[in-house]
């Protein structure tokens, strides 16, 4: 059977992610997570999306991305297939290294964006891989706090999380707030393989040119 059209936008937010098939783990040593991390930038450059936030654990991934012209399947496409060739060149594994097709999630505005990140940050804390989101070195997190210099983030992250450093304490705290809240409704969204985070008004407009995708 054919699957079905993405929910394309112009400049459109996703929160993407995947896993290894059956859970397995797809980072087993620290080359491999470099090797994913430095395809991520190469396709930032190539395609022209910007990157938010990102957290690479030892059998999935969660990245926060913008797009532009280039639609999202061709980018995660792209990375899917270079990182499953290098993983099964170097570990002599046959078959497929990821669990289905990427789910996406279409993120409504920058609000939606936040709780997501706290979410993608959270992921070390949860799995008890950190106590600190910020030990945790797999993920964007200290780039976004301007702990250190942008290197795959977009700068605009500075005006999502804010120009100063009040605002950036700010976040870092809302961040770790979400230690002790229940997440499990962020969770739910990665049941279905797309889904979108936003209102009602915009949930529909999303539907509709999905509708309208699937009928070309």
């Amino acid at each position: 059977m054919p699957r079905g059209a993405r929910f394309v936008f112009t400049d459109a937010f996703y929160h993407v992610f995947n896993r290894g098939i059956n859970k397995q783990p797809i980072f087993i040593s620290e080359p491999d997570y470099q090797f994913f991390l430095r395809k991520l930038n190469d396709l930032k450059n190539k395609y022209d999306h910007s990157l938010y936030a990102f957290c690479l654990m030892p059998n999935h991934f969660h990245i926060s991305i913008q797009t532009r012209k280039v639609p999202i399947s061709k980018i995660m496409a792209s990375l899917g297939t270079s990182y499953s060739m290098y993983f099964n060149r170097k570990y002599e594994h046959f078959g497929p290294v990821f669990q289905n097709r990427f789910k996406s999630i279409l993120i409504e505005n920058d609000s939606y964006f936040l709780k997501l990140s706290q979410y993608i940050y959270l992921n070390p804390v949860k799995a008890n891989l950190a106590k600190n989101p910020l030990d945790y070195k797999y993920s964007s997190i200290r780039e976004a706090l301007g702990k250190e210099q942008l290197h795959f983030l977009d700068k605009n992250i500075i005006r999502l999380i804010g120009k100063t450093e009040n605002s950036r304490k700010e976040y870092e705290k809302f961040i770790i707030n979400g230690i002790s809240e229940d997440l499990s409704a962020i969770e739910k969204l990665f049941e279905k393989e797309e889904a979108v985070m936003g209102n009602v008004k915009f949930a529909t407009y999303a539907q509709k040119k999905y509708m309208r995708a699937k009928t070309k």
